[in-house]
């Protein structure tokens, strides 16, 4: 993984959104958030993954064919059985787009490993109630 990548995912803030796309939490890689971890108290569960479909292996794509990966990963999300809230990773660099993508609660890490690796995604965060986030890489930047 370039440094200058990896530094852009340790610079993102995280955001869980509500249903009209209002930021209710943040979380950056490393930090503890009570805001996220509440959420997490809410639904009774004990960890969530950030997760997205959009720009596989950091490539930009076109709005279509990002909601179009978006809305194939929140049907595998549902079939996994994981509840799921919409995020955004808005990242230091303001020239790049915000990502949307879904906050998926108690998904198993290595299922959560595996569905990004599937939609090309070169890493997932994982947050777990009072514990810091956590960049965790996939196969395909992790070989």
């Amino acid at each position: 993984m370039s440094d200058d990548l990896l530094r852009e995912y340790e610079r993102t803030r995280y955001v869980v959104l509500d249903d009209l796309g209002i930021a209710r939490a943040h979380v950056g890689i490393g930090e503890v958030s009570d805001a996220i971890d509440a959420i997490l108290a809410d639904y009774g569960a004990a960890s969530g993954v950030f997760i997205t479909g959009w720009n596989p292996r950091s490539v930009l794509l076109d709005q279509d064919s990002n909601d179009d990966a978006n809305a194939r990963l929140e049907v595998d999300l549902d079939q996994a059985g994981s509840v799921i809230l919409p995020h955004i990773g808005v990242g230091y660099d303001s020239e790049w787009e915000p990502e949307h993508g879904f906050f998926a609660l108690d998904l198993a890490e290595a299922e959560a490993v595996e569905l990004a690796t599937a939609y090309g995604q070169n890493a997932i965060v994982i947050v777990e109630r009072g514990r810091p986030a956590r960049l965790v890489l996939t196969p395909i930047m992790n070989p």
